[in-house]
């Protein structure tokens, strides 16, 4: 897992600023933030991994959720997180 700081921020500029606060002084690479976003995953894959982490806590309160085998909710809420878009797609159609 990434650490949470500053210089694998997807917000940290090289000049030790950072882009989600700029009137911020200059911070330091190992610096840290409640606004941290992984700078090694894109902004999609971001929304994709939160879509599916919404997907698992709304399985989990089904009735469904308490006799599913272990890890099998996070397999279905990603499966779901993946065809939105593709929903998306079928209903402009």
């Amino acid at each position: 897992m990434t650490k949470r700081v500053c210089g694998n921020c997807r917000w940290f500029r090289k000049d030790r600023f950072c882009w989600r606060y700029p009137e911020a002084n200059t911070t330091t690479p190992d610096a840290a933030c409640g606004e941290w976003a992984d700078a090694s995953i894109t902004p999609e894959q971001e929304d994709r991994k939160e879509l599916t982490r919404q997907f698992a806590v709304a399985i989990m309160s089904t009735q469904w959720a308490a006799n599913c085998p272990e890890g099998q909710v996070w397999a279905v809420a990603a499966s779901l997180a993946a065809a939105e878009p593709q929903i998306q797609r079928e209903n402009e159609q």
